[in-house]
């Protein structure tokens, strides 16, 4: 989805005959099958004169597929638990589930400590301030990012493998300072000391990647920003197998016309982070089963979270 129209023919060219020396060499290419999701984010073209006017803001895969070339549509999907691929599935055409997504025991398990499988979580205000910007265009969001980084370190302490985990934001800026936190939380003399997630990354570097759990910041608490691309949105909830935590000011992209589809989704739960008390790593709780509310406890805030995971890094050091 993301490469060039140039650098997919670079690969044909190189199929050459032996003679590659000679201008009457033939090639041995036979046939091109071209695989990609054209529903996904597309190669990015500074110069804006080839991006619009010469439509070089599409891979070759979707230029063929727009110019209406015979193509397949794979109609099932194997990755994510249903109700988390349902985020995105309204982008395709009838895309639905194989057999074991449904009958897999890790798909089936609940996600430990963590009531849903897929939340958004309102962040407000941290410290009188939403998203900032240091620098031209170098967004940060100091109150999603130690959300990210508390969530990060309470999956931890309840035993998911930190390698399991991957948190994603959609602005460098926003990844800088996640790589800033963690340090501090996870550095030299922590409890947590040397545990790192499995990637820090943007969406648009992710891209093509997943893991078992994705916990997401989409920063912007003034503009939508460029997640506006529905393809972005579609890119980032679809990097998530078992689970999937999105920090960002609700009110702002839940009225955001192009998202709404997914959005929905998230606004009929909570938008504060419930956890189920009383589990470690791996939880015998079955997708949908009842959490006795006397286990369910739900977060106010970061600062709240933060004290929750104080507090759990305080008897994991008196035990050692």
């Amino acid at each position: 989805g993301q490469m060039l129209d140039v650098e997919t023919f670079v690969p044909l060219l190189l199929q050459r005959g032996e003679s590659d020396d000679s201008s009457g060499a033939h090639s041995r290419l036979k046939r091109v099958c071209l695989i990609g999701d054209h529903n996904q984010l597309p190669p990015v073209v500074k110069n804006q004169a080839f991006s619009k006017f010469s439509r070089y803001d599409q891979s070759l895969f979707a230029r063929l597929v727009r110019l209406g070339v015979p193509s397949i549509e794979l109609n099932k999907q194997g990755r994510a638990r249903p109700d988390i691929a349902r985020l995105y599935s309204w982008r395709y055409d009838d895309l639905g589930d194989l057999d074991h997504v449904s009958t897999r025991e890790v798909f089936t398990q609940a996600n430990t400590g963590l009531k849903h499988t897929f939340q958004l979580i309102n962040v407000e205000e941290f410290e009188g301030q939403g998203e900032s910007t240091p620098t031209a265009y170098f967004y940060q969001n100091v109150g999603e990012a130690e959300y990210a980084v508390a969530l990060f370190q309470y999956m931890v302490l309840l035993g998911y493998p930190p390698e399991k985990i991957s948190i994603l934001t959609t602005y460098n800026g926003q990844k800088d300072l996640l790589l800033d936190i963690l340090s501090q939380r996870c550095g030299q003399g922590t409890p947590l000391a040397g545990v790192n997630p499995g990637a820090v990354s943007t969406v648009d570097q992710y891209q093509g990647q997943q893991n078992d759990y994705i916990i997401l910041s989409l920063v912007r608490t003034k503009a939508v920003g460029h997640v506006r691309d529905i393809r972005r949105l579609v890119v980032a909830a679809s990097r998530a197998r078992l689970g999937l935590y999105v920090f960002c000011r609700q009110s702002l992209f839940c009225n955001c016309h192009e998202l709404r589809r997914t959005m929905d989704q998230f606004a009929d739960r909570p938008s504060k982070l419930q956890l189920v008390k009383g589990e470690h790593f791996p939880t015998k709780r079955m997708v949908g089963g009842n959490v006795p509310g006397r286990n369910l406890h739900e977060v106010n805030d970061v600062t709240e979270l933060g004290a929750l995971v104080h507090s759990m890094q305080q008897d994991v050091a008196n035990q050692g």
